[in-house]
Parts: structure tokens; C-alpha cells; sequence
């Protein structure tokens, strides 16, 4: 991923250039996801595919994506 531009701040995210098909990817949370279906982390890697997410600690899907929500309901 090329990074478009940096966080600024809490509420400027950065933003980065899809690798697979070039669209931007605000990278808001601990997982981003592109409309194309790619994953990137927060610092705009690129994550393995949701099928091998959790193979070695055997986490669910839902418990990885857990990490992008507030548990005291704000965002």
C-alpha cells in the first residue's frame, strides 16, 4: 500500500492507495477493509486473508473484528 497522506490527527485518518485495484482506504481502525475486499492494518499493511485470520490462536472471525468496536458503545 502507498500512503496518500498521514493522520493529522484523531479525526484525519490516513489514507492509503489500495494495492489490488488502486482505490483509497481510510485506515481508521485496527482493521481496514477496501470495497475490493483487501484488509490492511492501521499502518496500511496488508493482513493475510480472513480465512487464515485466527489459525494460530484460534480466535473467531468475530473476536478479531471485535477489536474495531468501542466496548462502552461510542466509536
Amino acid at each position: 500500500m502507498r500512503i496518500l497522506s498521514r493522520r493529522k490527527s484523531r479525526h484525519e485518518p490516513a489514507v492509503g492507495e489500495c494495492d489490488e485495484c488502486g482505490e483509497e482506504v481510510y485506515l481508521t481502525g485496527f482493521t481496514n477493509t477496501c470495497e475490493c475486499g483487501a484488509d490492511y492494518n492501521m499502518s496500511g499493511q496488508r493482513l493475510a486473508p480472513r480465512s487464515q485470520w485466527g489459525e494460530e490462536t484460534s480466535e473467531t472471525l468475530a473476536d478479531i473484528l471485535a477489536a474495531d468496536t468501542d466496548p462502552w458503545g461510542g466509536d
